[in-house]
């Protein structure tokens, strides 16, 4: 990538970044029906047309925390050892992500209290969609020498992407008090244990 290539993507992170923490501090504060793109971008400093070339919908701004990971985790996935465990580079390779906990911790908790459970459930089937995607495309390609390899990709993909939605849904409704890291490293040591805990 060319050194402007780097400067316009470090630019659009960082309008991205501003866009999303001038949201989630006037939903905070303002409540999220009662804040207007127009509003969220003047406050910024950019145009409504630059908001929706960073976010589709007023609702993805409480999402995004989710929607930045996937490409990165895709990338982590494949730096990890080809003879760790999968659960273990699973881990490892979110465990590794370079975010920032407080903004996740407040989109959390604007999605837990402002948005309606109905719209929440598309944004996170979405979600869920995106990391089964990642994590059945890294199993088929590294575990590809194995029998039914599509049937075991497609089934850890929607396991895994369950497990760690799961997690992060709960931290959320839990106010976000605990450790996240924890707290997916549980949700996947029980598909680990196939579910011990029912046996």
């Amino acid at each position: 990538m060319t050194m402007s290539g780097n400067l316009h993507d470090q630019r659009r992170r960082s309008t991205r970044d501003a866009l999303r923490r001038v949201a989630l501090d006037r939903f905070a504060h303002d409540g999220f029906a009662n804040v207007t793109v127009t509003e969220l971008a003047e406050e910024a400093g950019v145009t409504e047309r630059t908001f929706f070339r960073h976010f589709p919908t007023k609702e993805a701004v409480l999402f995004a925390d989710y929607e930045t990971h996937f490409e990165w985790f895709a990338e982590a996935l494949e730096r990890r050892p080809k003879d760790e465990p999968m659960l273990d580079a699973v881990l490892a390779a979110m465990d590794g992500f370079p975010h920032d906990l407080e903004v996740v911790r407040q989109a959390a908790l604007a999605r837990a209290s402002l948005i309606d459970g109905d719209r929440a459930a598309g944004h996170i089937r979405l979600v869920q969609s995106s990391f089964a995607t990642v994590v059945t495309d890294f199993v088929r390609d590294r575990y590809r020498h194995i029998p039914n390899v599509d049937l075991v990709a497609e089934v850890a993909g929607a396991t895994v992407a369950a497990a760690l939605i799961v997690a992060l849904q709960m931290w959320g409704r839990d106010g976000c008090e605990g450790d996240l890291s924890q707290i997916s490293a549980e949700s996947l040591e029980l598909l680990r244990s196939g579910l011990a805990p029912l046996n």
